[in-house]
């Protein structure tokens, strides 16, 4: 209890709380940061893979469809889905799609927002939840991006990239350790440093504090070391000048007192 009341254990849990408080608000400031990151990025390169998918089917259609799909496939990475469809009969997956969760041909044909790329033309970029099986079993979320297909053979088409939230979310959980252990190892040294601040202020201090209850027994020539030239050197100094002025203060009692003593003993 004792080290709680001192002046090493208030400034030192006064620099942790508050050091504490603005890495907590930073961390998850940070975090809110990189998951927004995160999704905005991985949009931002379906985008870019579906636009060049799509010029690439409508340079290689027709009889060069091989070719535009083996480029089509040369474009996605190992976490990325995408379906060619031109029509519930024609349509092309992405070579192991299926281990990646293979979203059904239907969804896309159906699903209003999806079939807007073949009735309109225009793309579409959404965050859909899709539950394979029953509504028991655990939901996914996609990030779908959908480009239309002009003259795919000889007709109109659409090709679907996606890819699911659950790799943005590995990505975050990384994130997060890392966010957390700088701001764990940050608040380690913060009190080390709180504690070794606070001791440096204190042991001058405590310095001033012997030698005032020296003074206190009449030892007037106790000094202070000074050991620093800010406010606790200058409070040291003033001690020391103390110290000499109730010395003197003290020799000049006592030699009035000896002068009253001999005149008391003359007369």
């Amino acid at each position: 209890m004792m080290f709680w009341r001192s002046v090493v254990g208030k400034l030192w849990i006064t620099i942790l709380l508050l050091v504490a408080f603005v890495l907590s608000i930073l961390t998850v400031l940070l975090l809110e940061f990189f998951e927004n990151y995160n999704i905005t990025k991985a949009r931002e390169d379906l985008v870019y893979t579906a636009e060049k998918i799509s010029q690439s089917l409508e340079q290689h259609g027709g009889e060069e469809l091989g070719i535009g799909l083996e480029i089509t496939w040369g474009l996605l990475d190992e976490v990325t889905n995408a379906a060619v469809i031109k029509d519930e009969t024609t349509y092309f997956y992405s070579p192991g799609s299926e281990k990646l969760q293979r979203l059904p041909i239907s969804y896309f044909l159906e699903e209003k927002e999806m079939a807007a790329v073949f009735e309109n033309g225009t793309s579409v970029d959404t965050i859909i939840t899709y539950t394979q099986g029953s509504a028991d079993e655990t939901q996914r979320q996609y990030v779908i991006i959908g480009q239309p297909l002009l003259g795919f053979e000889g007709g109109d088409g659409a090709v679907f990239v996606y890819q699911s939230l659950e790799v943005m979310e590995e990505t975050m959980e990384q994130t997060t350790q890392i966010v957390l252990i700088s701001a764990g190892v940050a608040l380690v040294l913060t009190t080390i440093f709180a504690f070794f601040l606070a001791t440096r202020i204190n042991a001058p201090l405590r310095k001033m504090r012997e030698a005032a209850f020296e003074v206190a027994r009449g030892k007037f020539d106790t000094k202070v070391p000074i050991l620093t030239n800010d406010e606790i050197g200058e409070l040291a100094t003033a001690f020391n000048q103390m110290g000499r002025q109730l010395k003197f203060n003290m020799n000049a009692l006592s030699q009035e007192k000896e002068q009253l003593s001999s005149i008391l003993s003359s007369m």
